[in-house]
């Protein structure tokens, strides 16, 4: 696919200067997508993917298809895809390409899907279900605990935050490297913001910190929007001054100080933003302060078009670009009252309310909980530690204990630095959360979300 692919006849798609609801134009020849896959073109233009949307919108138009879904990591089939299911009010469900081919099966006829959108589109033969469509589209949680729930959004509720961030004036026509799974919200939403922004979206070939970084240098990345964890292992290959960003943003998982502070220490003159945001309630909102948690001020009244709350030491959110529900569970986290449940616990401390986890990670050594977040914060607020990853190790006396694994700045003698960082554990950590089971490695596993694993 390049930025000349031509689409159908007018007739059957769009006029030619009809713009989508992306702002697409077939004119526009500005490049959007830059890739550096092997054996494929560099750049799709705003007006090739216009056209790809547009031959798109004339199939479902001519075959009647009003139930898609999206199977790719190519962000251009993931957009093509919105912008033709928008343009016949067919309904869209995105699917990470990491599920298995069975599971697909069974989800296309369960939801009565009609055409798969990929390299090669493909109708699925399943008979249509009940209902006429809505403009509806279907986003797949990362399934960290399972498989993966499906939250409804529509493109309103998906482009409003990010219609305000493209206005930011250090996000125009920026080039942002795509560091997220381009299947899941936070990927979306660098994609769209990319449009939206009049922007350049840089998709590497390599999925490893080196790829990235390599591909952020040669294309001269302005924007890069990705998880603390990823923003760690990018640290340990970038060299100093190497990078010209604009804006940083870290989002997908809670955000530590030793992070931050490295960043800044980093990239002195960039602007940095740690946000909350989740499949389920959207872009909730967006910390500028350079500190962990957030104001508990927030908990007070609407901040950012949003209310916050803490109940049962749990996060709830009331805005208007939460999920209208869930298609594929019975128990719905949005309430009546608008309401939106999380599942991360909280602790207000002083000014600040901090993230301890999410309820499923949780712990349990001899009935003591334990926050794997919170032991890594302090693993990586100790001297030499660039990454750590804390998880439970099963026990037959305790139920469980904390196990650690760590990576250290290079030249660190390994066996004299385990034994600073475990005496610093037993002297400042209460002894349940004391790591009994640890490990120096090189390296810590990140799954598709940017995640550890």
């Amino acid at each position: 696919m390049t930025g000349g692919v031509a689409g159908p006849g007018r007739a059957a798609g769009r006029a030619a200067a009809e713009p989508g609801a992306l702002g697409l134009a077939a004119h526009d020849r500005t490049p959007l997508v830059a890739r550096a896959l092997a054996g494929q073109p560099d750049t799709v233009t705003r007006g090739g993917l216009w056209a790809l949307s547009d031959a798109l919108t004339a199939r479902l138009r001519a075959d009647g298809f009003r139930r898609v879904l999206v199977r790719s990591d190519d962000p251009t089939h993931i957009l093509r895809a919105i912008e033709g299911c928008h343009a016949v009010g067919a309904d869209l469900w995105i699917a990470h390409t990491n599920l298995p081919d069975p599971f697909i099966e069974e989800f296309t006829r369960r939801f009565g899907i009609e055409l798969v959108v990929g390299d090669s589109d493909r109708p699925t033969g399943v008979t249509p279900v009940a209902g006429g469509p809505a403009r509806r589209i279907h986003m797949m949680t990362s399934g960290t605990t399972g498989e993966p729930k499906v939250a409804i959004h529509t493109l309103e509720s998906l482009l409003s935050r990010v219609r305000s961030g493209a206005r930011v004036s250090v996000n125009r026509a920026g080039k942002w490297l795509l560091t997220y799974q381009p299947t899941g919200f936070a990927g979306l939403q660098v994609a769209l913001t990319a449009v939206l922004s009049h922007g350049l979206l840089v998709i590497p070939e390599e999925r490893t910190p080196l790829g990235f970084y390599q591909a952020a240098v040669d294309h001269g990345v302005t924007q890069v929007s990705a998880t603390a964890t990823f923003w760690r292992s990018l640290l340990m290959v970038a060299k100093p001054g190497a990078l010209g960003l604009r804006q940083i943003t870290l989002g997908g998982e809670a955000v530590d100080q030793a992070t931050l502070t490295r960043l800044r220490t980093a990239f002195p003159d960039t602007r940095i933003t740690h946000i909350y945001a989740s499949t389920e309630a959207g872009v909730v909102f967006a910390v500028h302060d350079g500190r962990e948690g957030f104001p508990a001020a927030w908990l007070q009244g609407p901040v950012q078009g949003v209310e916050l709350r803490i109940r049962d030491g749990f996060l709830h959110i009331k805005t208007p670009n939460a999920m209208r529900a869930y298609a594929t569970e019975a128990e719905q986290p949005l309430g009546e009252d608008g309401w939106l449940k999380t599942a991360d616990q909280c602790e207000v401390r002083d000014d600040r309310v901090y993230i301890l986890g999410r309820q499923d990670s949780t712990i349990n050594v001899a009935g003591s909980k334990v926050y794997p977040l919170s032991v890594e914060r302090f693993l990586l607020g100790l001297s030499g530690v660039l990454e750590a990853r804390v998880f439970g190790v099963p026990n037959p006396v305790a139920g469980a204990i904390v196990g650690a694994e760590v990576v250290l700045a290079e030249g660190l003698d390994p066996k004299a630095t385990r034994m600073e960082i475990l005496k610093a554990c037993r002297e400042q950590l209460p002894g349940y959360q004391v790591p009994r089971a640890f490990k120096i490695v090189d390296a810590i596993q990140v799954k598709a979300s940017g995640k550890k694993g």
